[in-house]
């Protein structure tokens, strides 16, 4: 935990690695290793969060189990002030950074890591750009080879859905009146 009252003035420096770090659903990140500066700023906290890892998933067509290396590398400003949370950002110099509210006093290093490591995971990870996903009805991986499935017929429109259009197809909408 760091105590945010008691930062040294040329900030805290903490590094730090895990062997496996469980995030959402079935994820995991393992051979992780980061880095993470905390410097006040007047009434306002800098954070700086680097790491890198191997993100464990699946790929999210087939369900192929996937590893893919993960860097992180976010900079950012906590604050107590509820309106500069509000605005966004704040500049410093040449930069800009993102601000969050961070009314606590201490400070979670492990969960600030996985939160940034959560941010950068691959929302729809892919074992191939060409994947082709699972079968509907048997579930056997297209990527393999054809399953023995046949396909779904298409969906015709109802007798309700043609008698609809034939009705509203001679009603004209005029918005002016």
């Amino acid at each position: 935990m760091i105590d945010l009252h008691k930062l040294p003035l040329e900030g805290l420096r903490l590094n730090g690695t895990t062997e496996r770090l469980e995030l959402e659903g079935d994820v995991s990140l393992r051979d992780l290793s980061w880095s993470v500066f905390v410097l006040r700023s007047d009434a306002d906290i800098f954070l700086e969060v680097k790491g890198q890892a191997i993100w464990q998933g699946a790929c999210s067509r087939c369900l192929t189990p996937l590893d893919r290396p993960l860097h992180v590398e976010s900079q950012f400003l906590g604050s107590k002030d509820p309106e500069l949370v509000g605005r966004g950002c704040h500049t410093l110099g040449s930069q800009d950074l993102d601000v969050v509210f961070l009314p606590e006093d201490l400070l979670d290093e492990t969960e600030l890591v996985r939160e940034q490591f959560e941010l950068q995971a691959p929302m729809h990870p892919l074992c191939l750009e060409a994947c082709q996903g699972l079968c509907p009805q048997c579930g056997k991986n297209w990527n393999k080879g054809a399953c023995h499935c046949q396909p779904e017929a298409e969906q015709l429109p109802s007798a309700l859905n043609k008698a609809l259009t034939k009705a509203l197809a001679g009603i004209k909408l005029d918005p002016q009146s």
